[in-house]
């Protein structure tokens, strides 16, 4: 999905630019909140995350163009302030915002809250491309913002990290990915995890695709990859 940052704090954009990224989004950075408008008016997107730092007042008014304008009313937005209270909420609210979020930040939180939102979009009808909230793979369908994994139609029970190392796998099917590259895109730190836990995971995820599980090849040496559903799966 496409997704619109604003604002001017540029350490805490990139940090939540990061984290959508991982979750496969498109990211738009746009630092001058009083010229957003313009940019989001002629580019829609399917999210706008408005940061309130340094200004909360622009970080309001940009909310209430949105509202005001027929191309952008429809957009979901999400405001974020980290330094800001649980008094602000109000106004966001009050001013067009759907969510908000105040400190302490957390990322888990804030993934979620995104999701939230979006699968409101996928609802409401505004969202009807599959190919935008879907990865197929064979047998396998990832459906993105529900975070539902399905094989032959049957929804498998994951768990977050399952999720987003299958993702990640089919995202980047027929590709030797070394075990670094997999830790790092989706357990973020890799110098805190063992390779064993990514093996275990593997075997976890494996065992819950069943059969086509059996598309996560092992590359000894290397790490793993993911068989493009035009192979066939050795036995």
């Amino acid at each position: 999905m496409i997704i619109a940052i604003v604002g001017e704090d540029s350490k805490f954009c990139l940090q939540m630019q990061n984290l959508l990224q991982t979750q496969g989004h498109d990211v738009i950075l746009l630092s001058d909140t009083p010229k957003a408008f313009a940019r989001l008016s002629a580019d829609p997107v399917h999210l706008v995350v408005v940061d309130g730092m340094p200004s909360k007042d622009a970080a309001l008014e940009l909310i209430r163009t949105l509202r005001a304008h027929a191309a952008t009313k429809h957009i979901s937005i999400l405001g974020v302030n980290p330094r800001g209270g649980s008094v602000e909420v109000v106004d966001y609210l009050d001013s067009g915002s759907d969510d908000y979020l105040a400190k302490p930040f957390n990322a888990d939180i804030f993934l979620a809250r995104v999701r939230t939102l979006l699968r409101r979009q996928i609802w409401s009808g505004a969202v009807k491309d599959d190919t935008v909230t879907r990865l197929d793979a064979g047998e396998i369908s990832i459906h993105l913002v529900e975070r539902v994994v399905r094989v032959d139609g049957e929804e498998r029970i994951l768990t977050r990290l399952e999720f987003d190392l299958v993702t990640y796998l089919v995202r980047n099917k027929d590709k030797a990915l070394t075990r670094a590259e997999i830790l790092d895109a989706v357990w973020k730190y890799p110098q805190d995890v063992e390779t064993r836990t990514l093996d275990k995971h593997v075997e976890t995820l494996r065992r819950k695709l069943n059969p086509a599980g059996a598309r996560i090849r092992t590359v000894h040496g290397v790490g793993y990859r993911f068989l493009d559903p035009s192979e066939k799966v050795p036995n």
